[in-house]
């Protein structure tokens, strides 16, 4: 292996361009034959793993679950649309809105930084506290910080028409929008994963004291994961406003919060499971939303079965939990895990991350 592939940052990009090549060969597949049903499940997929990975940049450096990303979606959700709906509906719906934000009518990016911005200066006002909880601590606080932004959305209505659907947004999200955003959110994911700060984080959900005797600046670490991960949170929120049309606060709630968690959950604690977990639980809410609507096993017939999908996904959670509690993926990363299938034939020696975490090839059997 060459010194610049046992680098960190080497191994950072190999395993960046290797997903991305395997997710664009799925992307041209379902572009050339499949259906357009086949590609508006594609784009869920691609606005939901921004979402998981950016979960997974705090939750799995961090080793702390947050309940609380869903509502830095928000946040990029509603900063993106008010700056990109049309002004004509703005002025009917949310006549009262300062005129800066009634008569603008930027382009996507634009709006999508603003939205972006929005995310990181709340997470970076309430982090401080929210990066010092672990455990059922961090949990409660950040669901706490989740049902918060869903109160306050939902009773500015001079801003964002409060309970009701804030419209008129342009479907800015297309494939390639999706695509260049995953690939961004990905590198810089893998990138800071990677590197010493997340590799002293990772230590430190081991052995919190020892990772602190070893100099590993917990809490600034923390704070940056924290930052970061919101937004890429926001990313995801405003592909999502932008890709529906119309969004109320309703959909950045308990749903889509239980949705993400057992998509990072299930996948591992690594940005290869987060996007495992992803592809498996998009499939799977897809399969069971329809028989919602009502299916048939041999003579039992069922005209709605409401409720089915979560049903299923909390007992995959306490599947995962009770028969494999590391995920799908576990810790380990797509080029790692291609190092095992193939026997070391992409390499004969250790991956960067391994010599770092003390680990071999044969440790990823576990």
């Amino acid at each position: 292996m060459s010194n610049h592939a046992t680098k960190w940052w080497g191994q950072s990009l190999l395993g960046s361009a290797v997903t991305l090549l395997i997710v664009s060969a799925v992307a041209i597949a379902v572009v050339l034959i499949g259906s357009p049903t086949d590609l508006r499940i594609l784009t869920v997929f691609l606005i939901n793993v921004i979402a998981a990975i950016a979960l997974q940049t705090y939750t799995g450096n961090c080793g702390v679950i947050s309940f609380g990303h869903v509502g830095f979606m928000a946040l990029g959700a509603y900063g993106s649309a008010l700056f990109t709906a049309d002004p004509a509906i703005k002025a009917s719906g949310i006549p009262d809105a300062p005129a800066f934000i009634v008569n603008a009518q930027l382009g996507f990016f634009p709006a999508m930084l603003i939205g972006i911005a929005v995310a990181v200066i709340v997470a970076a006002i309430i982090g401080r506290v929210f990066i010092r909880l672990s455990g059922a601590a961090a949990a409660v606080a950040t669901l706490g910080f989740m049902v918060i932004v869903f109160t306050v959305l939902s009773n500015a209505e001079q801003l964002t028409r409060g309970s009701k659907a804030f419209s008129g947004i342009p479907p800015y999200t297309t494939l390639a929008w999706c695509m260049g955003a995953f690939a961004v959110v990905l590198v810089l994911a893998r990138l800071l994963r990677e590197s010493n700060i997340g590799l002293g984080l990772r230590a430190s959900g081991d052995d919190l004291i020892a990772a602190q005797a070893s100099g590993v600046d917990i809490v600034n670490s923390r704070y940056l994961m924290w930052v970061v991960s919101a937004a890429g949170a926001a990313v995801a929120g405003a592909l999502y406003a932008h890709y529906i049309g119309a969004i109320l606060p309703k959909a950045f709630h308990f749903e889509l919060t239980f949705l993400l968690v057992t998509m990072v959950i299930v996948g591992g604690r690594s940005i290869t499971g987060a996007i495992a977990g992803t592809a498996l639980i998009t499939l799977l809410a897809e399969g069971l939303r329809r028989l919602e609507n009502g299916f048939s096993i041999g003579s039992f017939n069922l005209n709605e079965a409401p409720g089915l999908t979560t049903a299923v996904l909390a007992l995959l959670i306490v599947i995962t939990l009770t028969m494999r509690p590391q995920g799908l993926v576990s810790r380990w990363e797509i080029e790692e895990l291609l190092q095992k299938w193939l026997g070391g034939a992409i390499s004969g020696a250790k991956t960067p991350s391994q010599i770092r975490e003390g680990r071999t090839p044969d440790s990823a059997k576990t």
